[in-house]
């Protein structure tokens, strides 16, 4: 009986030596704490870029012409108010992952905003301006992808469209609803 009880008490120590080890085993060590002002939460392991994809994935779905005929141009989301004027953050960031998505399908995007020269002050060197005046004026874009934000209880509703700069016709549109989760921080 002595035997058993030592020996119960020898496995139930050595279980507790486990179970410190597991604990110690799991600690977390923190990693880099700067995270980006205002990022994109992610919601079911989809980020933003994700959602610009299946966007993409839908306008390609629709386009009737041939891709490589289209010189593409990405503009602004913009809120569906009276105006069709403001383009929020998120709206931006939206415009910034759809050009990328939107050319790994195969269609020319040419970057309206870039200057045909590099600006350098003490802050930095830039490429990109909203100023006319500073930008390229040649005519080198057939087509604008551009969209609307209308904001539900839902989510955000995107309604994005390629448009022909021609005739004014819309040669590829989507739909699609991104979760608040994602569009903006919680």
């Amino acid at each position: 009986m002595k035997h058993l009880i030592a020996g119960v008490a020898i496995l139930a120590s050595g279980c507790q030596t486990t179970v410190q080890q597991s604990q110690e085993q799991k600690k977390v060590y923190p990693v880099a704490q700067h995270q980006p002002a205002n990022r994109i939460a992610p919601i079911n392991d989809y980020l933003l870029d994700e959602y610009a994809e299946q966007i993409a994935m839908k306008l390609m779905a629709n386009l009737d012409v041939e891709p490589e005929l289209v010189r593409l141009a990405v503009t602004s989301f913009v809120d569906l108010d009276d105006n069709l004027q403001y383009a929020s953050r998120f709206g931006n960031q939206l415009a910034e992952s759809m050009l990328t998505e939107v050319q790994a399908y195969g269609l020319n995007v040419v970057d309206h905003k870039v200057m045909p020269v590099v600006r350098i002050d003490g802050n930095g060197d830039y490429t990109y301006s909203r100023d006319v005046k500073q930008l390229n004026s040649q005519g080198v874009i057939n087509a604008v992808l551009s969209g609307t934000l209308l904001y539900k209880s839902n989510g955000v509703v995107v309604n994005s469209r390629i448009t022909s700069l021609s005739d004014q016709r819309i040669i590829a549109s989507a739909k699609y609803t991104i979760p608040y989760s994602v569009a903006f921080d919680e």
